[in-house]
Formats: C-alpha cells, structure tokens, sequence
C-alpha cells in the first residue's frame, strides 16, 4: 500500500485502516464501505476485513437487525490477484454468520485477474444462495455510490 485512499475516498475522513487490506466505513444504516488498498488478496488480509466486519455487526446489532442486516460496497479496484486461502476464509467467514446477516453487496473491480473474477462471482453466489443477498459487479465505484445513496 502505498500512500492514503484513492479518489472518491481521499475526501473521505478515516475511520477504520488495516495495512493488510486497507480502509473501512461504517455510515450507518447497515451500510459498510470498504476500500482495498493491496494489489495481492491473501488469507490475512481477508481476516483483517472480516475483523472489521465482524465487530461493526457486533457494535451496531440493533441497527443493523432494524434494516434487514448490514449492504457491502466493496472498492477492489486496486487488487488484481489472490491466493486460494484468501477465497477461502473469506467464504468461510461469511458462512461463521447467521443467514441474512447481509442485505446485499457491491463489488467493485477493475484490473482483476480472471482468477479472481470467477473467484468474487463465486462468493457472489455463496452470499445469494447461502443469505439471501443481492449482490452486484461493477467497474465504476462512483456510480455504485450514487446508485445506493453512499455518501461520507
């Protein structure tokens, strides 16, 4: 990691950073934000996010069950590759929660591999079948923030 976020979140006031994965929001209303800064996913970095996760889930329980479970909008435009443990702690996390713990998802990529392509779009399926969430790819985190009224 190089350097603080990248545009649109260098105008955004740090809340949570992990150099293992990278920076984090929590807005309210269930809304998480995340915003990849490694060029490499692994097994750490995966844990690193869901530690975050986990203790937004925990911290803001009443709000969260109040809207349904928490929506993800996942900025992996920096990550192009990772390794095969990463995938799997990261689905591995996931299933450690209730079903309907997550509403729904955005996954922002852009320079990915097709690896790890096939990867998200599996865990995409995971969190449809397994939670009942929506989840959405896409190549332009901007739009994806106005989509879903995701402001700082």
């Amino acid at each position: 990691m190089v350097g603080g976020p990248r545009a649109p979140f260098d105008r955004w006031p740090i809340q949570h950073f992990d150099r293992l994965y990278g920076y984090a929001w929590y807005l309210g209303r269930g809304v998480i934000v995340s915003h990849i800064t490694v060029k490499h996913g692994t097994a750490a970095s995966a844990h690193a996010y869901h530690d975050y996760e986990t203790d937004i889930l925990s911290r803001h329980a009443p709000e969260i069950t109040k809207v349904g479970g928490i929506f993800v909008i996942h900025d992996w435009r920096a990550m192009t590759t990772y390794d095969g443990e990463a995938r799997r702690v990261w689905q591995d996390r996931m299933q450690d929660h209730e079903k309907g713990y997550l509403r729904g998802s955005v996954v922002c990529l852009v320079r990915a591999s097709a690896l790890l392509k096939m990867a998200v779009q599996a865990a995409n399926l995971f969190a449809s079948i397994h939670h009942g969430a929506k989840v959405e790819l896409t190549t332009d985190i901007d739009a994806a923030l106005t989509a879903h009224g995701v402001h700082p």
